[in-house]
């Protein structure tokens, strides 16, 4: 498929070129000024000069992406004329047309941004074409609104707590661009509007928590803030000031209305990465999941913290035989991986045990035939007590210290067992 993409420079427009690019597919960019890749196709495009914009033979499919983002000479009806302008001449073309939206698109919107997108999709839907609301795109670099969160999280000390709490429905980036190619090649409705994100929304407070602690790796402190209050200050700032610093997107913020996303992902075929996940630079921290993981289970079995080549070959274990796919342990038991002797049993109640006990197994197998599993399992030879007293008194420890083990074992079995389907305490020992 030969895919002309206008705003093909921008947050958005630069991940769908390469993944339309890894999909076999050709692209066209239209965009101001030529892109750096020589080996791209480009046509100047310019909003504000659009009804001069003729689409070039052999264009299949025209995404319009491009948009006034920040504080512009470009005024809403600029905008809203270049977008039926392109309609026109994507139908002169007999290419696909479709439209990336926003979820604060809406007639009454507060902003003229919300305003705006709405106003298109009407274009578009007239035309035939096919619009996508997303929510809140995140992930990636750090471009967009996206990146202005992130220098906010890392430059701030505290987050603010919005009450009452907006909720977002975020998507990753690239899982937007994979969308955007599955609607052109499936979606056969014309004059849809697909709506796209999290199906479960999220407060926004949550979101930025998630930035600091993921993306920023930091701890924010969350301040209550009260939207009322916000929303004053932004409309004594004034329209004008108000949209020059971004501020007026708060109203959009505040007033956003939930999607309904279950149906049109089912259509497209699409499984959202989660959030937390998506937050990882690469778009994907299962890798430093498996890590955390085997560094957890290692360091049960050894008793104290494993080197990296340790590991490093427990991840390589989960990618070739388990498929990459972390456990997701609890907190605590990354944290404090003594505690895995409470589910480290030998009757399973679900599938998470039976996979939590392969991974021991595993580990087991890998810190044993490592250097400091040796020394762990077969101690140093040829070292004797220096007294019978000092005999006893090591004997004595290690059965005191074996008590309240199992005492202190048996106290938080109820608590740390219930996500791993285990109902009673059991225990065959430390995996030697």
């Amino acid at each position: 498929m030969r895919i002309l993409i206008t705003g093909a420079s921008g947050y958005v427009g630069e991940r769908l070129v390469e993944h339309a690019g890894r999909a076999g597919h050709s692209v066209v960019a239209a965009t101001r000024s030529r892109p750096a890749n020589p080996a791209l196709g480009w046509v100047a495009f310019d909003l504000a000069q659009a009804q001069s914009f003729h689409i070039p033979p052999g264009i299949d499919a025209v995404v319009h992406l491009a948009a006034v983002t920040t504080a512009s000479d470009i005024s809403p009806d600029t905008e809203i004329t270049a977008a039926r302008h392109l309609a026109q001449s994507a139908n002169r073309a007999g290419a696909r047309l479709l439209f990336v939206s926003s979820q604060v698109a809406r007639q009454d919107a507060p902003t003229p941004y919300g305003q705006t997108k709405w106003a298109i999709e009407q274009i578009v839907t007239a035309a035939g074409g096919v619009s996508i609301r997303p929510g809140q795109v995140y992930g990636g670099p750090e471009r967009g609104l996206f990146g202005l969160l992130v220098r906010l999280v890392r430059a701030l000390p505290v987050i603010p707590a919005f009450m009452p709490a907006p909720r977002i429905q975020p998507i990753h980036v690239d899982d937007l661009a994979r969308a955007i190619l599955a609607a052109l090649e499936r979606v056969a409705d014309s004059g849809c509007v697909l709506c796209l994100g999290s199906a479960q929304p999220v407060t926004f407070t949550s979101f930025l928590a998630t930035i600091a602690r993921q993306r920023v790796h930091a701890t924010r402190i969350r301040v209550p803030v009260p939207a009322p209050l916000v929303l004053l200050g932004v409309s004594l700032l004034g329209k004008s000031l108000a949209g020059r610093l971004g501020l007026d997107k708060l109203k959009s913020l505040f007033d956003v209305s939930p999607m309904e996303t279950r149906a049109d992902l089912a259509i497209l075929g699409l499984v959202l990465r989660p959030i937390a996940s998506g937050m990882a630079r690469s778009g994907d921290d299962r890798r430093r999941q498996l890590a955390a993981e085997g560094s957890a289970m290692l360091a049960y079995i050894l008793g104290g913290r494993p080197d990296r080549a340790i590991v490093a070959r427990y991840v390589r274990v989960i990618e070739k035989l388990r498929g990459g796919e972390a456990l997701g342990l609890p907190g605590i038991f990354t944290r404090l991986p003594a505690t895995l002797a409470v589910v480290d049993t030998p009757a399973s109640r679900s599938p998470q045990a039976d996979e939590t006990g392969w991974r021991l197994s595993a580990a087991l197998a890998i810190a044993e035939a490592s250097p400091a599993g040796a020394l762990r399992f077969l101690g140093k030879t040829g070292q004797v007590p220096s007294s019978p007293v000092v005999a006893t008194l090591s004997i004595a420890r290690a059965v005191a210290l074996s008590v309240a083990w199992r005492l202190a074992r048996a106290l938080a079995a109820p608590w740390l067992r219930a996500p791993f389907g285990l109902q009673r305490p059991g225990h065959h020992g430390n995996r030697r």
